[in-house]
């Protein structure tokens, strides 16, 4: 079968691919295993950004029933669950430096909330957003329940959880639940283009900020601004602070020195 994920690092950007094709990469046991492993690489290589893509027909068709609980029940199904599909959910959502995903064709279930929980997600205009979980007689799962009412609002929401409504490319981009919709010759340009990005931009502040947002919702206004206070105080000692200000004041781009180079 050769390998489930596929790696590739260029620029400070490490681009994880799904590669069960056959399959519609849904995700089995060997393959959540790879991606999590993948995941804490790039944490630790401080990788500037991370790709994650599907092989084939579709971007991922979410977790592999097959390959699933095998009867696991009550309790056993919960401690399951914890250290399969809500790991690595958890370990997309919370990666610390930006994620972008790459959707084209189906994206269903689990992968759902990896493509909507993404810092960005470019998707080509035949891409459709599934959430099948009622259709299985499965109550909503990978956190599907927290994202989406936040992201596209408690009416959009119920629609997919509730009656089991795929969303096609164009209405996804209109609800603000992706960030951008390309023709399926433009993805891997529009991909490209946007993960490279933060290789150009301070490492550090890029992953503070990424902190902050992360929190974002469970702040009130005074956290908040407890929040940017202290993290104006860190990042105002940076070398990264004086390349930026000193170039703003002669007026040329800024040259950042902290974002790693891997692959070269």
């Amino acid at each position: 079968m050769g390998e489930v994920l596929l790696e590739d690092r260029s620029d400070g950007v490490v681009t994880l691919t799904l590669h069960r094709p056959e399959a519609y990469n849904a995700i089995d046991p060997t393959m959540r295993t790879a991606l999590l492993d993948a995941l804490r690489r790039a944490e630790n290589e401080r990788a500037a950004c991370v790709v994650l893509r599907g092989a084939g027909r579709g971007f991922c068709a979410g977790i592999d029933l097959k390959a699933g609980s095998g009867g696991i029940d009550g309790v056993e199904l919960m401690d399951y669950m914890r250290e399969s599909t809500q790991a690595i959910v958890r370990a997309v959502l919370t990666c610390p430096v930006p994620v972008v995903t790459a959707v084209h064709g189906v994206c269903a279930g689990v992968a759902l909330v990896f493509a909507l929980g993404a810092d960005h997600c470019v998707a080509t205009d035949d891409a459709r957003f599934s959430a099948p979980f009622v259709k299985r007689a499965l109550v909503p799962d990978g956190a599907s329940i927290y994202l989406l009412p936040r992201l596209v609002g408690s009416a959009r929401a119920k629609r997919m959880l509730l009656f089991g409504e795929d969303v096609p490319a164009p209405e996804a981009l209109s609800a603000g639940m992706i960030g951008e919709v390309v023709a399926p010759s433009d993805l891997d340009d529009a991909v490209d283009r946007r993960a490279r990005q933060p290789a150009a931009l301070p490492t550090a502040t890029v992953r503070y900020t990424k902190s902050m947002l992360l929190r974002s919702f469970e702040l009130d206004l005074e956290s908040a601004l407890f929040e940017e206070r202290g993290g104006q105080a860190l990042m105002s000692t940076s070398a990264d602070y004086a390349e930026g200000a000193t170039a703003f004041l002669e007026r040329r781009p800024p040259r950042f020195g902290d974002a790693q180079k891997l692959g070269q």
